[in-house]
């Protein structure tokens, strides 16, 4: 017997896991379950539900599945180029110290006495920016610490300090980035194995 289920199925357009579950029930009624699942782009996504008899599915099952099928496809492509934009825009909202830190009007006159202040004075004591940074910088990694105890990988790596604002601790957070992302493959693969 050939059938083109598969064809159909490839006809579709979705690239990802398609994930089916039939439930036949003691009346002859099928239920078949469809999860649309791609690079764990979202979540939580509920299944689609159909009801009908082996017959009707024959006749109409891939009619009624194609446009949500479409729609959810959209909605993972929609995600996916939000959370990439949104990733572009972390790394370009680093703020510039030197351009936050001056104003954009000064008087000239101010600007030649800040120039000769600087000229000949000593420079200020750096130790409480030092301090406060470093406090940032802990804080930061106690909450990846957190957040990777509680399995949330992917909001701990997002937490990470980042290496440019750190150079002295780079080493530290390119180790706990490699920890942390083999965490998350780890915790993928068994969460992907679970619902398969």
């Amino acid at each position: 017997m050939k059938t083109n289920f598969f064809q159909q199925i490839a006809g579709l357009g979705f690239t990802g896991n398609f994930l089916l579950n039939i439930h036949q029930d003691e009346k002859g009624e099928q239920t078949v379950s469809v999860v649309l699942r791609k690079d764990k782009a979202i979540d939580g996504l509920p299944p689609m539900l159909f009801k009908a008899t082996a017959d009707e599915f024959d006749e109409q099952f891939f009619d009624k599945l194609a446009e949500p099928v479409r729609q959810t496809a959209g909605l993972i492509s929609n995600i996916e180029s939000y959370q990439k934009e949104l990733e572009k825009a972390k790394k370009n909202a680093k703020p510039d110290k030197a351009k936050a830190g001056k104003s954009a009007e000064t008087d000239p006159e101010d600007d030649e006495q800040d120039e000769q202040n600087n000229l000949f004075t000593p420079p200020e004591d750096d130790k409480q920016a030092k301090a406060e940074k470093k406090r940032q910088y802990d804080e930061a990694m106690e909450k990846v610490k957190e957040l990777a105890q509680n399995t949330k990988y992917a909001e701990a790596l997002s937490n990470l300090p980042d290496v440019a604002e750190y150079p002295d601790k780079a080493e530290a957070i390119e180790a706990k980035r490699k920890t942390l992302q083999a965490g998350k493959d780890a915790y993928d693969k068994l969460t992907e194995s679970f619902y398969d």
